[in-house]
């Protein structure tokens, strides 16, 4: 069964039904900020084996292993679970990802004609790896255009050189 980690909750050395309280506490902030996860889906409280013992994460867990990752929702869930860790605030540079769906990207084509992004007027160091992102996001696009135009081979069929 396949199983995306949202992250850790809980509080180490704490019996396993304060542990599963605080599992299910989390799961319903996290269906309330995020909404229901995907068909098919479900958010649970895993248990990871680890050599000092075991601990407990929330997941998500489907059963299907030919069905795709929801990663706009997992990455929802992993900033809404951090927040809700600390307090109801996000830690210092995190932002909550806008909901989309995971489809959304597939239809958008690359533009060759349409140059690099522009930096920001005010460049601080989380603009600046967004922008980088940004780039870096360009110039896979741009590649990936560029390797699937197929390369001609010309056969030598030429009797001449064959002798």
């Amino acid at each position: 069964m396949p199983m995306e980690m949202i992250g850790e909750f809980g509080t180490a050395g704490a019996s396993s039904e304060w542990i599963e309280a605080q599992g299910k506490l989390a799961i319903r902030h996290l269906k309330e900020i995020c909404g229901e996860p995907p068909l098919e889906m479900d958010l649970e409280i895993v248990w990871q084996e680890h050599e000092l013992g075991q601990y407990p994460i929330i997941g998500l867990v489907w059963d299907d292993p030919m069905r795709g990752t929801p990663w706009n929702y997992i990455s929802r869930c992993e900033a809404a679970l951090a927040a809700f860790e600390d307090g109801g605030e996000l830690p210092p540079g995190w932002t909550m990802p806008a909901a989309r769906s995971d489809d959304e990207d597939e239809d958008k084509s690359f533009d060759p004609e349409k140059p690099p992004p522009e930096p920001p007027e005010t460049l601080d160091f989380f603009e600046s790896q967004l922008y980088t992102s940004k780039l870096i996001q360009w110039a896979f696009e741009a590649s990936k255009r560029e390797r699937s135009r197929p390369h001609l081979v010309e056969g030598d069929d030429d009797p001449e050189s064959q002798s």
